[in-house]
């Protein structure tokens, strides 16, 4: 019966590919194509980025990411922003947990968070795609997600549509503290998100944990825009 019901479950709600899309296994996270090509490219990112990634003056103390924002695993990340492609979180997420080991970052941590988003965005897509990386993680490392740390307003202007200029701007007003009581005086938080573009989002979060007490914060996340 178990076998049955499983074959109907796959029939109706059939397994694809984080990155690709395609059917797949019940049991696989990516077909063989993209395995192989999500595999090239982050050797690639290894070979042509460093480990952290700095972006100008920014309010964090390092950035890691799996690999570059590019190819399947851009379109892994899409996947995942739009179209509830776990599959991509999860298949990255190892790579990303090895990073921040061989950065010496994972044994500072006492915390991780996540960049929020409006409940209006949630409640139109189902989820936070920054919240699923983070709780990945938090499975990998062991290190416990916060919730409430931050929190966002709602804005009708787009981040991804600015100029890098109106990307600070816009995130300076738009990001602040969250309802959380959790005490961060001289804690360092673990900020997650799937992409790293100009580094405004990231940099503005890790201003609101610094000003509730924070003392360090990293940043991990599934892409790094290639410059």
């Amino acid at each position: 019966m178990n076998r049955v019901l499983s074959k109907i479950i796959s029939f109706v709600y059939p397994n694809r590919c984080g990155f690709c899309g395609s059917v797949i296994q019940h049991d696989k996270l990516v077909c063989a194509r993209c395995a192989d090509r999500v595999g090239r490219e982050i050797e690639r990112s290894k070979a042509q980025f460093p480990l952290y990634l700095s972006v100008g003056e920014v309010n964090f103390s390092g950035c890691v990411a799996a690999g570059s924002y590019d190819g399947a695993i851009r379109d892994g990340v899409l996947r995942l922003k739009y179209h509830f492609g776990m599959n991509a979180a999860k298949y990255l997420v190892p790579e990303l947990r090895d990073n921040l080991l061989r950065a010496g970052i994972v044994s500072q941590c006492d915390m991780i968070t996540f960049v929020p988003m409006t409940m209006t965005r949630k409640n139109k897509y189902g989820y936070n795609q920054a919240e699923v990386i983070a709780r990945l993680l938090s499975k990998e490392l062991g290190i416990p997600v916060e919730r409430n740390l931050i929190k966002k307003k709602h804005t009708r202007k787009a981040q991804h549509e600015q100029t890098l200029e109106n990307r600070r701007i816009l995130a300076s007003k738009v990001y602040k503290s969250g309802r959380s009581r959790m005490d961060l005086n001289g804690k360092t938080v673990l900020l997650c998100d799937d992409i790293i573009t100009s580094g405004s989002t990231l940099s503005e979060c890790a201003r609101v944990l610094k000003a509730r007490g924070a003392e360090k914060v990293y940043c991990a996340v599934l892409a790094q825009l290639a410059e």
